[in-house]
């Protein structure tokens, strides 16, 4: 079996509700990129990824459509091989785009190597279990709702049956305000539903003291990226300081940084973005890593992807329920009695797209 051809499309998947990503570039839809990995005997693998601002789609695209030119040929099992390929041609690019670039095709390898052995991903990689892993909701509560809207929406959520939810800080001019939201929030969902906070770098330091204490009364279960991702020292001193877990690592870029958060101490809780530390592999590979430090990990955003690493990682602590890409495929991910994310059961990455869908969001 060889990679015998390939195809780009970007779409646009529109979002139930506009909102401000990070505080920086409002969105109606999420730009994908998407590659269709062919081999010589008829599979196709998928693989996508996607950004709030429309500006670098083109230049993605185009990075991932000549890298997926130059392994064609390649055996798509021997992903290793692949990676360490496309490694030395794209390498010069730095961390971040090069690594999404990696990501893309590698869920496609994987989703190609599931297809021809008729598996799901989360079984080919060992998974712990064969039904379900933990979830929590995830891009319904924005930084941007009112009062009235977060209780609304958060009491939504408890009735769809999730057990955890997500909400967004960072905007309120006043300690006393960020707390009231997580006040409003508790008091929606009742004591036995997890709620996290999440402030996309938004605070320094002495802000975060200031409010972590506001949350850790309305029993906020991990606050969220609050400093800058660089600052090491900063978030060991936080991860001492407070008795709320620390949760970062999304924003980091190839797997070496994680290891970097574990040793430094910069984080109670490490959150894995597989688009940007490279995929399914380096994912794994990162995970182990924080395993092996003592460090629970969560997963960021893509559930489609996430829920077969969430099977297979011993130190799991929940995968990210984030529907930007759901409108794209013709499979949905439902929630069990307990309020866990069920596992796909179809072979591969277990989705497929709606062509229906992704011809009306067709860029180009």
């Amino acid at each position: 079996m060889k990679i015998a051809s390939h195809e780009i499309l970007i779409v646009d998947n529109p979002l139930g509700r506009p909102f401000m990503s990070g505080g920086t570039v409002a969105s109606s839809a999420l730009r994908h990129v998407i590659l269709k990995l062919r081999t010589d005997d008829g599979i196709e693998g998928l693989g996508w990824s996607f950004a709030h601002s429309p500006v670098m789609i083109p230049a993605l695209a185009s990075a991932i459509d000549d890298a997926a030119s130059h392994i064609e040929g390649y055996d798509p099992m021997l992903r290793d091989q692949i990676r360490k390929e496309l490694h030395r041609v794209i390498r010069w690019s730095g961390p971040g785009v090069s690594d999404v670039v990696q990501a893309t095709i590698n869920f496609a390898l994987w989703d190609i190597a599931g297809k021809s052995l008729n598996q799901p991903v989360w079984k080919l990689l060992g998974a712990h279990t064969d039904t379900s892993v933990p979830t929590y909701a995830s891009g319904s509560l924005w930084r941007d709702f009112s009062l009235d809207e977060l209780a609304e929406t958060a009491g939504s959520l408890k009735e769809d049956g999730f057990t955890g939810m997500k909400f967004r800080c960072g905007a309120e001019s006043s300690a006393e305000a960020e707390a009231e939201r997580a006040r409003v929030v508790r008091e929606a969902v009742g004591d036995d539903v997890k709620i996290m906070v999440d402030i996309n770098e938004g605070w320094d330091i002495p802000r975060t003291m200031a409010v972590a204490r506001y949350f850790e009364a309305h029993d906020v279960f991990w606050l969220e990226d609050p400093i800058d991702h660089k600052d090491f020292d900063g978030y060991r001193q936080l991860v001492n300081a407070l008795d709320i877990p620390i949760t970062q690592g999304e924003y980091h870029y190839g797997p070496q940084p994680i290891y970097e958060v574990v040793k430094n101490g910069a984080a109670d809780i490490v959150m894995i973005d597989a688009h940007h530390v490279g995929g399914i592999d380096p994912w794994m590979k990162a995970a182990a890593v924080c395993e092996l430090g003592n460090k629970p990990v969560a997963t960021h955003l893509s559930p489609e992807i996430a829920v077969h690493l969430g099977a297979a990682t011993s130190n799991l602590l929940t995968v990210e329920y984030m529907t930007w890409s759901f409108g794209m495929f013709n499979e949905s991910m439902d929630l069990d009695e307990n309020g866990d994310l069920k596992l796909p059961q179809g072979p591969g990455l277990g989705v497929s797209l709606n062509e229906d869908t992704v011809k009306a969001g067709l860029v180009s």
